[in-house]
């Protein structure tokens, strides 16, 4: 899922943007996976929120404005929901780390959405598509059956500590946009993703006692850990 540039200089990220699509479901809030075809070069076969590159076009006075235009386009482009820039409540700000062969500086944004909208896909880049708890996204990727990415995974540690969908909106407009700016450390084959706040995190060691915030992943199988 990770292409690594070893000994070459850092890739210039682009501008991206990601949507969480959220809607209540009967026992609780629910957001909408989308599965990327399994023969796309980046990030093949796993389960994603929508989102993508922001455009030339994309209008705004800077890079959250921008991503925030980027986010409207997606999601209508890769789901068929058409959703406003006034739905959108600034979640998340990731940084794909350097080594890795295409990197994204990437905004992620909550839209609330009501009643159950139609999702449309078009079949070439995304094939699939789900409404899940965020609780039960977890559990099927720890039963290895729902590949992700770290930043959907851990999105959706952040999301399933929500009990309503008013809650999330209302903890999410008060709290300042999370930062996860990682450091890859490869660990005999699998990965350590520390992010700021780890007491690895400034010199890049995973054995630095303390403070905890970082993402494993083990044969596949990511597991957040935020003391």
């Amino acid at each position: 899922m990770f292409s690594m540039t070893e000994g070459k200089p850092p890739v210039e990220p682009l501008p991206a943007a990601t949507v969480l699509v959220m809607r209540d479901g009967d026992a609780g809030p629910l957001v909408l996976l989308l599965k990327r075809h399994h023969e796309l070069a980046f990030m093949p076969g796993a389960w994603v929120f929508p989102g993508g590159k922001v455009d030339a076009d994309d209008a705004g006075n800077n890079d959250e404005e921008r991503a925030r235009s980027a986010a409207v386009r997606e999601v209508h482009e890769e789901a068929g929901i058409r959703i406003t820039s006034d739905q959108l409540l600034t979640f998340s700000h990731w940084l794909t780390p350097e080594g890795v062969s295409r990197r994204f500086s990437t905004f992620f944004f909550v839209a609330a959405v009501t009643g159950e909208p139609t999702i449309t896909v078009c079949g070439s880049e995304i094939v699939d598509h789900q409404w899940i708890a965020p609780e039960g996204a977890l559990l099927q990727h720890r039963k290895g059956e729902l590949p992700m990415p770290p930043p959907t995974y851990v999105s959706l540690c952040d999301l399933s500590c929500h009990r309503s969908l008013r809650e999330l909106q209302g903890n999410v407009a008060a709290r300042a946009t999370h930062r996860f700016f990682p450091k890859v450390i490869p660990q005999q084959g699998n990965l350590c993703f520390l992010y700021e706040g780890d007491a690895g995190y400034v010199t890049g060691d995973p054995a630095t006692p303390g403070l905890r915030h970082r993402t494993m992943m083990v044969d596949g199988i990511l597991d957040y850990q935020c003391d």
